[in-house]
């Protein structure tokens, strides 16, 4: 992902996106490189692990349910092409340890295919055990700046997937103005993401150089 972060790093900052981060005290989720986390137990958050190659965040013992999906960068000609997967749900338990999540090397658009197909992601715990867990996917219906994944995973645990989360576990929003701030600034910043790969691919080659030059000189 060297290409990925040399670019848009910097535009991140420059777009001012505002971190939001959940703070449990139980286990620890280092995401591998490419992974992004969406959202845990149903409720959205931003992630900045597309810039970075190994994210931490918190989440709480017993019973958890992740949204991610990963970005892969596809060479194509003399350069490469951003390339997102599909949303991923995972539901998995875990106590008091160091989570790690990674996915398959990704370089061909087959690739990306068939990890969408076997959905074999990489869940081990600290002791580099492998951690069990349940999984399936949130499709996404063509180009889209703004998804409110909130909504698709209220949809999605109301269904008889094996990766839903049990009614019991199912928050209710306390304070539906403050959660609805939330989702705005949410929105705003994974829409900035988007827009950034979006152009980048859609450049030529000439013109992506041209910006490598322009930021690796800044």
């Amino acid at each position: 992902m060297k290409v990925l972060k040399s670019i848009l790093l910097p535009t991140l900052t420059a777009v001012s996106l505002i971190a939001t981060n959940h703070s449990y005290a139980n286990n620890s989720l280092l995401l591998g490189e490419g992974v992004n986390l969406i959202a845990v137990n149903g409720e959205e958050i931003n992630s900045d692990s597309l810039f970075s190659s190994s994210t931490k965040h918190n989440l709480p013992n017993g019973l958890n349910q992740i949204l991610v999906d990963y970005t892969a960068e596809i060479k194509k000609g003399d350069d490469f092409e951003l390339e997102k997967t599909k949303a991923f749900v995972l539901l998995f338990e875990s106590s008091d340890t160091k989570i790690n999540l990674s996915a398959p090397l990704i370089e061909r658009i087959k690739d990306l295919k068939e990890f969408e197909k076997n959905k074999n992601w990489t869940l081990k715990n600290s002791a580099n055990q492998n951690i069990s867990y349940k999984v399936n996917t949130i499709d996404n219906s063509g180009f889209q700046l703004s998804r409110d994944f909130e909504e698709e995973l209220a949809r999605f645990n109301r269904g008889n997937s094996v990766a839903a989360l049990p009614k019991s576990k199912i928050k209710t929003p306390n304070n539906i103005n403050n959660k609805e701030s939330k989702n705005d600034v949410i929105k705003k910043e994974n829409m900035a993401m988007e827009m950034l790969i979006y152009w980048y691919n859609q450049a030529d080659l000439n013109t992506r150089k041209s910006f490598k030059e322009l930021i690796k000189n800044k």
